[in-house]
């Protein structure tokens, strides 16, 4: 479940930094950059959802996770809202 979340939050900070920030400060090397992490981090997620079965700290590290990307969400959502009006 934290996997699937993480992955659509990944995106959509993907998408509003490529859209709103990324190439209109220049930021399209960071921005690729900032893109090939995000791949990794989707790896050790998938590694980490299988694992968390026969470990309760992987358990906990993946709950606490999904609690810290519900709050970027958030954040990320209050930057689109300001951007749209600004």
């Amino acid at each position: 479940m934290a996997e699937a979340f993480l992955q659509v939050l990944l995106d959509n900070l993907s998408s509003f930094i490529q859209g709103e920030l990324g190439f209109f400060f220049g930021f399209k090397e960071e921005f690729e950059k900032l893109s090939s992490r995000f791949t990794t981090i989707q790896a050790v997620l998938e590694d980490a959802q299988e694992k968390q079965l026969k470990d309760k700290s992987i358990k906990n590290w993946l709950q606490k996770l999904n609690i810290a990307a519900y709050e970027v969400d958030d954040i990320l959502d209050e930057c689109k809202t300001k951007a749209a009006h600004d």
